[in-house]
């Protein structure tokens, strides 16, 4: 049994075996004669207690090691140095440094980033507001001033930068010992860097500020860490908005991803977004995870950024973030393949225009048939038969609704006809020809009735490659028209719903009539008298 000894070190308690106890306290006599001839030597002093303590907390693992033994001093020691070193200055800078890297390669402190061992901190005594950009100067080794410049140019280009500086003044600690200091500029807290770091502090005040000066400095310095404070809650807030944004974006990105596979699947009657319409099935869900995962996997890493700034966390391990970083280029490359796939069969278009007369009528009456609705009729021995046209699995999949109908003069003399449009895009001009000459679309005149119908039928194993059918109607000049309302939003160029208005409510019809003209088409119905007179008594008011 070892007899354990209780020690205060920076205000943090640590249970110390004797041995381990006087040779820390031999040590530790050893620094303070050397130091005690030096002014201020209790700001040094103290900045070595502060790292002897922080090295001794590293080594403290709860419920496994709670004692500091005389191995944890040798190495606390070896690694600060002694002051006898000090008489061989050769060399012992690097010495002390490639000890210090050692130390950082084996801890497991969140803040190493760059293997020279620098902390990315705010810098208390180079600060224009906050250290920021002093930090990281220091950090990647540039001057202040560039990282300033570098700060308000993105000021100028709306306005990030001022977001971007208090993120990083909330989320980067100030260096606010010596040993944060050295550690900030990538040095080696041992006594021969802390003396030497001290002694320039020291010649750096004689030489450059009074009295007055420093006391001024401290003051702002103050007000500075005030503000800090201000723009840590700030910059946390931001934080916690930002990882609720990320978070709900990663969450509708998976339920965008499941409605597209269902849709892709055949569960679903539209593809929520119509780009995936143009691949094949198979490609089409490979295109979607691809795309899916070059969106959500920045956002995944945002989110675990976040987390770690506000809850500090471990960070990601270092496989997982290497697959992750993999799996967003492959995805990246995987949209560029496919998206390049759709553009090509997108190359060329055609157009195959079909003239089909009309029967010359007193009125010519237009309505539109839904095709989707299958119709029943009785036999002679009584049965219904229905009549089902549409041969396929999927009804979504034949049927478009690309249809426009526009209506055109004709001199009275002319015979009445349907001019059709059948378009279709390609790889090819004579792929999209034959695409466009697949499309099965006619309307069926019946009597005085002309009927289109809701949807054209793409060609049998055909896909989506912007097949569209335009109608233009050719009517003679004088004709009486009729067209049902069911044509609304087929019909171009005329105002149907202001015509529809015009009818009494007594007397509205799901028909509306109009004459053709030499300009086109115009309502049979007059304009409201009193909708005629509200508008020139506004005329007039506004006058």
């Amino acid at each position: 049994m070892n007899k354990t000894i209780i020690i205060n070190i920076n205000s943090i308690v640590f249970h110390i075996e004797e041995d381990a106890y006087e040779t820390l306290r031999g040590y530790m006599i050893d620094i303070k004669r050397h130091f005690s001839q030096s002014a201020d030597s209790g700001e040094i002093l103290l900045d070595i207690e502060n790292r002897i303590a922080e090295m001794f907390s590293e080594r403290i693992q709860s419920g496994r090691k709670e004692v500091i033994n005389k191995d944890d001093v040798s190495e606390v020691i070896a690694q600060m140095g002694r002051v006898s070193d000090f008489e061989d200055a050769s060399g012992e800078e690097e010495i002390g440094q490639q000890s210090y890297q050692q130390q950082q390669s084996s801890s497991g402190e969140e803040h190493k980033a760059l293997p020279t061992g620098k902390k990315l901190m705010r810098d208390p005594e180079d600060t224009t507001i906050g250290g920021v950009c002093s930090g990281l100067g220091h950090y990647f080794g540039v001057q202040p001033k560039w990282m300033r410049a570098f700060f308000i140019l993105f000021v100028l280009i709306g306005g990030s930068g001022v977001l971007l500086y208090i993120v990083l003044w909330a989320i980067m600690p100030v260096a606010s010992t010596r040993a944060d200091r050295m550690a900030m500029r990538g040095e080696a807290p041992n006594l021969q860097n802390f003396k030497k770091n001290f002694e320039e502090e020291m010649e750096g005040i004689r030489d450059n500020f009074s009295g007055a000066n420093a006391h001024f400095n401290r003051g702002l310095r103050t007000v500075g860490a005030g503000f800090g404070e201000i723009f840590r809650f700030i910059g946390k807030a931001l934080a916690a908005c930002m990882l609720v944004f990320a978070g709900a974006t990663i969450f509708g990105l998976f339920f965008f991803f499941v409605a597209c596979t269902l849709a892709i699947m055949g569960y679903q009657d539209e593809i929520i977004f119509p780009p995936l319409e143009i691949l094949e099935p198979g490609q089409a869900f490979f295109a979607l995870l691809a795309g899916t995962f070059a969106i959500v996997l920045p956002f995944v890493a945002l989110f675990y950024v976040l987390l770690r700034i506000l809850f500090k966390i471990k960070p990601m391990n270092s496989y997982l973030s290497l697959g992750m970083w993999a799996t967003w280029i492959v995805s990246i490359i995987v949209v560029i393949f496919y998206c390049v796939i759709g553009a090509q069969d997108f190359k060329e278009d055609s157009i195959i225009k079909v003239d089909r007369p009309l029967k010359t009528q007193a009125v010519y009456s237009f309505s539109e048939k839904d095709v989707r609705v299958i119709e029943a009729s009785s036999s002679a021995d009584g049965r219904t038969k229905y009549n089902i046209q549409v041969d396929g699995e999927s009804l979504h999949n034949l049927l478009r609704s690309d249809i426009e109908i526009r209506f055109e003069s004709l001199d009275s003399l002319e015979k009445p006809f349907i001019q059709y449009h059948y378009k279709a895009k390609g790889k090819s001009y004579q792929l999209a020809a034959e695409r466009a000459s697949k499309i099965n679309y006619q309307a069926e005149q019946v009597d005085s009735k002309v009927i289109f119908n809701s949807h054209f039928a793409l060609g049998a194993g055909d896909v989506y490659r912007n097949q569209s059918v335009s109608v233009v109607a050719y009517l003679p000049v004088g004709a009486k028209v009729e067209i049902d309302r069911s044509l609304e939003g087929k019909i171009r160029e005329i105002a149907y719903h202001n015509c529809y208005d015009n009818y009494p409510e007594e007397s509205k019809m799901k028909q509306t009539e109009w004459i053709m003209t030499k300009s086109g088409l115009i309502c049979a119905i007059p304009e409201k008298v009193e909708e005629k007179k509200s508008e020139e008594e506004d005329a007039t008011q506004s006058e």
